[in-house]
């Protein structure tokens, strides 16, 4: 998998290894699309739900990661 600089400073922010935002997406508990048609993959990395968002036209891209809220 590939990250945007963006996805690197969020995994770094929200304090993810790359390897936890790549366990999300090999083992998500909840897959979808968002309004753009992204590939967006939700799961849980040390108790804090999040979700994965890569490029529509390079599915091996992670565009952003997001702390979701209950």
């Amino acid at each position: 998998m590939r990250f945007t600089r963006h996805a690197k400073n969020k995994a770094r922010w929200l304090r993810m290894s790359l390897a936890d935002v790549e366990g999300v997406i090999a083992h998500p508990a909840h897959m979808g699309r968002d309004e753009d048609g992204k590939p967006q993959y939700v799961g849980e990395v040390r108790g804090v739900s999040v979700r994965v968002v890569l490029a529509l036209d390079e599915p091996d891209l992670i565009v952003t990661i997001h702390r979701r809220r209950h």
